[in-house]
């Protein structure tokens, strides 16, 4: 090999690692080539009264789950992050919180602590007690009844992250200075002592008043106008291949104790959540009218003419 030849191979290898450096830093900078964010790893589920999830199934992009007239279900709300997140549960299309139509921007919801998971038992009454989730009817349902049945059979959950605070200052208070030495002049010889002008007194540091946080801004007309539009499309009721609505609603059930209290909580962002995720329901007929095959699914209740060694019930009941 020639000293030419030599040459022009390390200065080849020197063009190849310049540019591979250069490719390097506009990926760095470029954002089509940066990954793309994991999406948030809030989630929720559905359960019966005794914490069993109920079976749901995918089709299209879409979940859905299977209810029976009748079954009382509780929604189970977690969030496995490291900072508390806010969660507006939406049943129906009805907030769950204050039975409004459903509306994350304005309306509050769950505070969930981190790495912890809340359930929901129901349309909430007061701070002490909610009206449970029953699935019935779509005419029975809450929803109907309170003018809104084209959003039966969706419940959604909006997540709004907590917005992070910075760590609080470190306030160091002046020392005071020294007190000055009495000059020879004010002891008089009488007893009276000496005498300190008002000038001379060094007044106590007045302790520092911090300012109250603002209150969470909602958001500017247009934003929250928006917003909701956005949202509109994701708790539309959606149609079987046959063109029937659900089969299924829920229901403004009997009374339950669920105590919570009040807590202070900023979002994030007050008008975007980070994750808004849907789940349809609906009961067997109506799951199979969109093509989902749940035969190996059903609750297996026996006919109510038939005679059962085993109600339903869990417990007594009184005769009539």
């Amino acid at each position: 090999m020639t000293a030419r030849t030599l040459r022009y191979l390390i200065a080849a290898l020197g063009i190849g690692i310049l540019w591979l450096v250069c490719c390097t830093q506009a990926d760095a900078r470029s954002p089509f080539w940066r990954p793309r964010p994991a999406p948030p790893p809030y989630s929720f589920s559905v359960e019966d009264e005794n914490g069993n999830s109920l079976v749901t199934f995918s089709k299209d992009g879409r979940t859905f789950l299977l209810g029976e007239p009748g079954l009382r279900y509780n929604i189970r709300v977690r969030n496995p992050s490291g900072q508390r997140v806010e969660a507006v549960v939406s049943v129906d299309g009805r907030d769950a919180m204050s039975g409004q139509p459903g509306d994350y921007v304005n309306q509050r919801g769950y505070v969930i602590p981190a790495y912890g998971s809340l359930l929901v038992e129901g349309f909430r009454r007061s701070l002490e007690e909610v009206a449970a989730f029953r699935f019935t009817s779509p005419e029975d349902s809450y929803s109907a009844r309170m003018g809104t049945p084209q959003n039966v059979g969706l419940i959604g959950v909006a997540f709004f992250p907590e917005r992070a605070r910075p760590p609080a200052p470190v306030i160091r208070r002046p020392r005071p200075l020294p007190r000055p030495a009495p000059l020879s002049g004010d002891y008089a010889g009488d007893g009276r002592g000496s005498r300190d002008s008002e000038n001379d007194r060094v007044a106590p540091s007045a302790p520092m008043k911090r300012s109250a946080p603002a209150p969470a801004s909602e958001g500017r007309a247009d934003s929250a106008a928006r917003s909701r539009a956005e949202a509109k499309g994701s708790y539309q009721n959606d149609l079987g291949p046959s063109g029937s609505v659900n089969n299924l609603g829920t229901e403004f059930g009997e009374s339950h104790e669920s105590v919570v209290s009040s807590v202070s909580f900023e979002r994030a962002s007050a008008t975007h959540p980070a994750l808004l995720s849907t789940l349809r329901y609906d009961d067997a007929g109506g799951l199979s009218a969109r093509g989902i095959d749940v035969s190996a699914y059903r609750y297996g209740r026996l006919d109510q003419d038939d005679p059962q060694a085993f109600p339903v019930s869990r417990f007594a009941q009184p005769p009539p």
